[in-house]
C-alpha cells in the first residue's frame, strides 16, 4: 500500500526529536543492543482483524562487531526489513526474528531497523480484537504479547528510552487513542491517520492503542505550575454515564500526587473496552478499563490502574519474578484511596477482606511472592492481596507516615523511569530506616506462609503493680519457623487500653510486663497491621501458682485469713458456687457478710473453710 511505502522512509532522529529521561543501570538493556525508540505505523480496515504495518526500531549497540540482532514477532508475516535504509536479510522462525546488520556496529553506535509486516491479529489470545457490538481494535501486551501485533524486543526490562510514536490509519468514522500526547490527525479519502507521541521510557508490554467509534471528552489536572490533560474514550451510548463514572479521576490524581509525587507523564486517560478479559490494564498514560467496571462505577479499579502510572509504569518491576511490586503497590494504593473516600475503618475492613483472600489462596496453593510460575502469575490472593499487605507492614515498620512517605520518595527518585527489584526496595528500606531489614524480605517475599501466634497469658498483683506474663509460640505449618515481625499487643484495663510492641526473636518466647493497672483482656494486632492468625488463652494456672505454698489459712472472728509464700490470685466462693471475693495477693483478710461454708481457691488448689457467727 502507498501508506506503508511512504512510511518506510521515516527515520528516527535521536538528536533533536526527543527528550531523554535517564534510567538507572538496572533498567538498561542487558542483551546485545538497547532499544531507544519505536515508531509504529499501522493501517487498520476495522472490518476484520487484518492489519498492515511498519515499525522503526531505533537501537544502540552494546557490543563491538554487532552483526545480528534478535526481535520478536508472533503470528504475523514479515514483508521486508531495512537497516539504515538498506534492505537486508532476516530469518523469522516462530516468535524470533533475526535481522542481519549490513554494517557491523560498535559499542555506542546507533542504527534504525524498519520492518514491514502484515497479517491477521490473534483474537483468541486477546491481543487484537474485532467486536460485532462496535468495531474495536486494541492491543494487550501483558505479560509478553506485544510481539503478537508489532515487531519488538518483547522483554519488559528493555525500556525504549525515548518512548514510542504512532501513526495509525483507520476509516474516518473511527477514533484512535494511544500512549502519550495527541498530536492531531490527517483526514483524506475516507480515512484518518492519528498521530500520538510519548516521550518517556516505556516497557513493551505497556505500549498500547485502541480504535473504535469512541466518543471522547477531556478534563484537566493542575499540579504545581503545570496542567495535564485527562482524556476519556467510550462508546456513544455511554455518554450520559461518563461524568458519573469519571467524577473522581482528578481527585485520585491529586491524592496520589500527595503520596508519591507529581504525576510522572504528559497525559493521563482511560479507554473503555469491550470485550476485555482483564478488569483493567495500566497501559502507560492510558488505562484500559473493561466496560462493566465503567458502568458499575468501579472507582477502586480506576484508582488501581491510575496508581500503576507511578508503580508499574514509571517504576517497573525488574522482570515478572518481581510482579508483586507492580501489583502490591497498586492494590495498596487503591485501598488508600478507598480510605480517602470511606474512612479509616472501611480501609481496615477492605484490608481484612483481602487478607482473608490471601489466606484462602495460601491454604489451597502455598507459595512465595517472589518468582511465581507462569500459571501463578497475577494470582489475586498472592500477587495482589498479600503483596499489598507486605507494603502495609513496611508502612508499620516505618512507625509514622512521614517516614513511610520519605521511603516512597527515595524509592521513586532512585528508580523513576527505570526498573526496580525486590532487593532494590529492600536496600532502600535499609537506607531510609537505617537498619537491616533483610529478614523481612526473606520471610515475607522469598518464603511463604504467615505466623500463627499461640499466646497464653496470666496476671498477678504485686502491690502496688500488676505483672502481665505472656508465653508466645508460633505454630505455623509452612514458611519460617519464626516470623520476626514486631508484634503489637493491645492490653485492656478498666480505665482504657494501651498497645505493647513485642520484639519477636524466637519461638517459644516469654515476656513479663509490670503495669500500673490490672489487665482485663488482650488483643493481638489491634490496629490491623500484620498478616497473622492467633489463639489467645487466659491461663487458669495463675502466675507463680506452681511456686506458691499456703503458709496459713484460718477463720478467726469471721475473718478468712490466708498467707501465701508468694502473690497469687485468691478466689472465695460461697456454698452456692457464687464468687464473693477475688484478690491477687500474698496475704488475704476477708470478712464475709454471712456465716457459712466457703471455698478458697488458690491456683488449682481448693480449701474449705467454715465461718461461724
Amino acid at each position: 500500500m502507498q501508506l506503508i511505502l511512504a512510511l518506510f522512509l521515516v527515520q528516527f532522529n535521536i538528536d533533536n526529536k526527543h527528550v531523554f529521561y535517564p534510567q538507572p543501570a538496572r533498567a538498561e538493556s542487558t542483551h546485545s543492543y538497547n532499544v531507544l525508540h519505536y515508531l509504529i505505523e499501522l493501517d487498520l480496515p476495522m472490518n476484520s482483524r487484518y492489519l498492515e504495518g511498519a515499525v522503526t526500531v531505533a537501537a544502540r549497540s552494546n557490543e563491538d562487531n554487532l552483526g545480528l540482532i534478535d526481535l520478536h514477532l508472533l503470528g504475523l508475516t514479515v514483508d521486508s526489513v531495512k537497516v539504515d535504509g538498506v534492505a537486508t536479510t532476516y530469518t523469522h522462525t516462530g516468535e524470533t526474528l533475526l535481522v542481519d546488520l549490513p554494517q557491523p556496529q560498535s559499542v555506542g553506535d546507533s542504527f534504525n531497523v524498519v520492518i514491514g509486516y502484515s497479517g491477521t491479529g490473534s483474537g483468541s489470545m486477546g491481543y487484537l480484537w474485532y467486536s460485532s457490538l462496535h468495531p474495536i481494535s486494541y492491543t494487550l501486551g501483558c505479560p509478553f504479547c506485544t510481539k503478537r501485533w508489532v515487531p519488538c524486543y518483547d522483554y519488559m526490562g528493555d525500556k525504549a528510552d525515548y518512548g514510542v510514536e504512532f501513526y495509525i490509519t483507520v476509516p474516518d468514522t473511527f477514533t484512535v487513542c494511544a500512549n502519550g500526547a495527541y498530536l492531531g490527525k490527517d483526514v483524506a479519502g475516507g480515512v484518518a491517520t492519528y498521530h500520538w507521541k510519548h516521550d518517556y521510557p516505556i516497557s513493551p508490554y505497556l505500549i498500547h492503542f485502541a480504535a473504535s467509534t469512541f466518543t471522547t471528552y477531556s478534563d484537566w489536572y493542575y499540579p504545581a505550575g503545570d496542567s495535564i490533560e485527562i482524556m476519556y474514550y467510550f462508546w456513544p451510548q455511554d455518554s450520559a454515564h461518563a461524568p458519573t463514572a469519571f467524577q473522581y479521576t482528578t481527585d485520585m490524581l491529586y491524592f496520589y500526587d500527595s503520596l508519591y509525587g507529581e504525576y510522572p507523564f504528559e497525559k493521563y486517560g482511560m479507554a473503555i473496552l469491550y470485550p476485555f478479559y482483564y478488569a483493567g490494564m495500566e497501559h502507560q498514560t492510558l488505562s484500559s478499563i473493561y466496560r462493566p467496571g465503567f458502568l458499575g462505577n468501579d472507582y477502586n479499579l480506576m484508582a488501581h490502574e491510575m496508581s500503576h502510572m507511578w508503580w508499574g509504569d514509571m517504576v517497573t518491576c525488574f522482570g515478572w519474578v518481581n510482579v508483586w511490586l507492580n501489583e502490591g503497590f497498586a492494590t495498596y494504593s487503591d485501598a488508600r484511596y478507598w480510605e480517602r473516600q470511606h474512612g479509616h475503618q472501611s480501609f481496615i475492613n477492605l484490608m481484612i477482606s483481602r487478607r482473608n483472600d490471601y489466606f484462602a489462596a495460601e491454604a489451597s496453593h502455598p507459595r512465595p511472592l517472589y518468582d511465581p510460575t507462569l500459571e501463578d502469575l497475577f494470582g489475586w490472593g498472592h500477587d495482589y492481596c498479600k503483596a499489598s499487605w507486605v507494603l502495609h507492614m513496611i508502612r508499620y515498620l516505618c512507625t509514622d507516615d512521614s517516614t513511610w512517605l520519605a521511603l516512597m520518595a527515595t524509592y521513586r527518585d532512585s528508580f523513576e523511569y527505570g526498573m526496580a527489584s525486590t532487593d532494590d526496595l529492600n536496600n532502600i528500606m535499609n537506607q531510609v530506616l537505617a537498619d537491616n531489614y533483610d529478614w523481612f524480605f526473606d520471610e515475607w517475599v522469598y518464603d511463604m506462609g504467615y505466623p500463627f501466634y499461640d499466646i497464653v497469658w496470666t496476671t498477678a498483683y504485686e502491690a502496688p503493680h500488676w505483672r502481665l506474663v505472656l508465653d508466645i509460640t508460633q505454630t505455623q505449618a509452612i514458611g519460617p519457623s519464626v516470623f520476626h515481625m514486631p508484634l503489637p499487643l493491645g492490653v485492656d484495663f478498666a480505665s482504657g487500653d494501651t498497645i505493647l510492641t513485642l520484639p519477636i526473636t524466637e519461638s517459644p518466647q516469654h515476656f513479663e510486663f509490670v503495669l500500673a493497672q490490672e489487665p482485663t483482656d488482650l488483643t493481638v494486632d489491634p490496629e490491623t497491621w500484620i498478616i497473622q492468625k492467633n489463639n489467645v488463652t487466659a491461663s487458669t494456672q495463675e502466675y507463680g501458682a506452681h511456686d506458691v505454698t499456703v503458709d496459713h489459712i484460718s477463720t478467726v472472728d469471721r475473718v478468712i485469713t490466708v498467707r501465701l509464700s508468694a502473690p497469687a490470685k485468691i478466689r472465695v466462693y460461697d456454698i452456692t458456687g457464687r464468687k464473693v471475693h477475688e484478690a491477687n495477693t500474698a496475704q488475704l483478710h476477708y470478712t464475709p457478710s454471712t456465716a457459712g461454708i466457703y471455698h478458697v481457691l488458690i491456683g488449682d488448689e481448693s480449701r474449705r473453710v467454715v465461718v461461724i457467727r
